[in-house]
């Protein structure tokens, strides 16, 4: 089964920083996006599936933000999803951990 992970900051991701983050990560993969941008899937050079990465939202009611996370922060204001596949490339923790990195965010697994 797939992991719901999810990254809690108060920076918003940018097209530019993502990119700059996945490219140290995965050098040779790719990033494909649908919907508009909405979803993100990173490939690594076998093409296989790295990590999915959704557009990130405005936390309205951090209460019930909190009520759906292990071990949840205080505070944040943007919360953005992700789903590490179940099979496939390994980069998928070290690209997420790197991103939230970069926007000095936190990780957290979805309940």
């Amino acid at each position: 089964m797939a992991t719901e992970l999810v990254v809690l900051s108060d920076i918003p991701f940018t097209e530019e920083l993502v990119l700059a983050t996945a490219l140290q990560v995965i050098p040779d993969g790719a990033g494909l996006s649908f919907r508009d941008g909405e979803i993100t899937q990173f490939l690594d050079t076998n093409a296989d599936p790295v990590l999915t990465m959704f557009n990130t939202t405005v936390v309205h009611d951090p209460a019930d933000a909190r009520a759906l996370l292990k071990d949840p922060p205080v505070s944040f204001a943007l919360w953005t999803e992700f789903i590490l596949p179940f099979t496939g490339s390994t980069a998928g923790r070290p690209l997420i951990d790197a991103l939230a990195r970069a926007v000095q965010g936190t990780v957290r697994e979805k309940l």
